[in-house]
């Protein structure tokens, strides 16, 4: 079962490390990608739509501090995870205010490897979610402005607001009988 097209950049230099996470994600059901080091990391996240990134900490090239910065930069809410060997909590803290959403030490339990990746996917999809539900009120809002401003097709604004009404019904925003009673209402002003 693959979690909703979510795509996972793992990035590390070991090939080893590199294959065990990606088999680890793969068995869950992610769709991964690779990345044998930093500089690599940064040509996939300029030309594929990546989601989440897990990236070692010290690569040639550019190290996991730079991918992270770039995987930001490029998108703000992407979540970055940071692995590394050498663990210390200034390396730990340094990597969380650049904006890492968590920070893993080699070597590390597949289970809280698991959990880790579970709870970004988790913030990734509230992400995915919250820019759909502003963007389709964004969309209501300027039918609703038409339809105030006198518009003289009601019809194509009445069914523009249905068409988002069905959108947040797939988002889980709206359950079936609230979306089904919306747009009842809305079919009947029309």
């Amino acid at each position: 079962m693959k979690k909703n097209g979510i795509q996972i950049l793992v990035v590390d230099d070991d090939e080893i490390v590199r294959e065990v996470v990606i088999s680890l994600l793969s068995n869950e059901g992610y769709s991964v990608r690779a990345a044998k080091d930093g500089l690599d990391a940064i040509k996939i996240l300029r030309m594929e739509d990546i989601h989440m990134v897990i990236t070692d900490l010290r690569m040639p090239g550019a190290d996991g501090i730079e991918v992270l910065k770039e995987a930001i930069k490029m998108e703000p809410d992407r979540a970055v995870i940071i692995l590394t060997a050498f663990g210390t909590l200034d390396t730990a803290l340094k990597a969380i205010r650049e904006g890492a959403y968590d920070y893993m030490t080699k070597p590390f339990k597949m289970e809280e490897m698991v959990i880790r990746v579970n709870n970004a996917y988790e913030r990734t999809l509230l992400v995915i979610k919250i820019r759909a539900l502003v963007k389709s009120l964004r969309e209501i809002l300027s039918n609703l402005m038409l339809f105030k401003g006198g518009d003289n097709n009601h019809h194509r604004v009445i069914m523009d607001l249905v068409d988002h009404v069905e959108k947040l019904n797939k988002l889980d925003i709206l359950d079936k009988d609230e979306a089904s009673l919306i747009k009842e209402r809305l079919i009947g002003e029309w």
